[in-house]
């Protein structure tokens, strides 16, 4: 069983990411792809769900802002990392 909850979609995660009721767990990467890890579980489902539902909180413009800032540079900074790694090994 899984015990967090892990997305990659542009819009969930930096939602994901300014709820104060889940904490942002870390990052994992499966070839190219990174996946966000937030807990607890159950609680990150049910925020989803209401996203996608139109029924989430409402939430502060310049926190959401901020939090896909951060969404970006993380999936840039693995990007510069894999083209790094990749150019070293060539």
């Amino acid at each position: 069983m899984q015990s967090n909850y892990e997305s990659k979609d542009k819009q969930v995660v930096p939602f994901l990411l300014i709820c104060p009721e889940v904490n942002f767990t870390g990052t994992r990467t499966e070839g190219s792809v990174i996946y966000f890890q937030f807990s607890p579980i159950k609680k990150c489902e049910q925020l989803v769900n209401n996203f996608i539902s139109h029924k989430a909180p409402l939430v502060q413009p310049k926190d959401l802002l901020d939090a896909v800032e951060a969404f970006r540079d993380r999936i840039f900074e693995m990007k510069d990392k894999r083209m790094a790694y990749e150019r070293r090994f060539r």
